[in-house]
């Protein structure tokens, strides 16, 4: 039986496909983000930032349009970067070529098992922990006024239970949020240490 509360249990199965793992979990946080943001959307408040407004202190997340060598890096406000990351990762995991259907276990296996998917993963996650640093630096305020808080608070602490037990944000990304993200690492490796972020029976 689990031994904490289910939605922070995130330490592979047995018998897992850890690549599977981590794609199921992708599709959770960002419809985890989606929801959270749905809340937000709507407000007038967010057409008053300007490009490079709204970000974490000291950092300014820009948006890349284009692939390749015509790649270009462009500045939005916050807000629109969110949007976009929102698009972005919907229209990954609903690309059955990048996020292949479960019916056809074989073929999933195979796309997961790819260096491409590892490294599409690595962004998703990257992009997502960037929402979160958003959010939590322009709008926890209207979040927590409208009883958000605790569903935000939440969803963090799983997404970085998460990222911690499969490394999958570099240190450099979890700088602007290191007043936030120490605690609950704290709390993910003392709760290891009892056995409880475990996954299995």
């Amino acid at each position: 039986m689990y031994v904490c509360v289910p939605s922070y249990q995130v330490a592979l199965p047995p018998g897992e496909s850890c690549a599977g793992w981590v794609a199921v979990h992708a599709v959770d946080f960002y419809n985890d983000v989606s929801t959270i943001w749905a809340v937000m959307a709507g407000d007038p408040y967010l057409s008053s930032f300007r490009p490079g407004e709204g970000f974490p202190s000291g950092v300014e997340y820009r948006w890349s349009e284009g692939t390749g060598r015509d790649a270009q890096t462009v500045s939005v406000s916050a807000p629109v970067y969110i949007e976009k990351v929102l698009h972005w990762i919907s229209e990954q995991i609903n690309d059955e070529t990048k996020f292949p259907d479960d019916d056809d276990e074989a073929e999933a296996l195979r796309v997961f098992q790819t260096p491409q998917f590892a490294a599409l993963c690595g962004q998703i996650f990257r992009r997502l922990f960037r929402v979160y640093g958003i959010v939590y630096s322009s709008f926890f305020g209207t979040l927590e006024a409208l009883g958000m808080a605790p569903h935000l608070n939440t969803c963090f602490k799983h997404f970085m239970f998460f990222c911690t037990e499969f490394g999958l944000l570099p240190e450099r990304e979890v700088e602007p949020l290191e007043v936030l993200v120490k605690p609950i690492r704290k709390q993910y490796y003392l709760t290891k240490q009892q056995g409880s972020v475990g996954a299995g029976p």
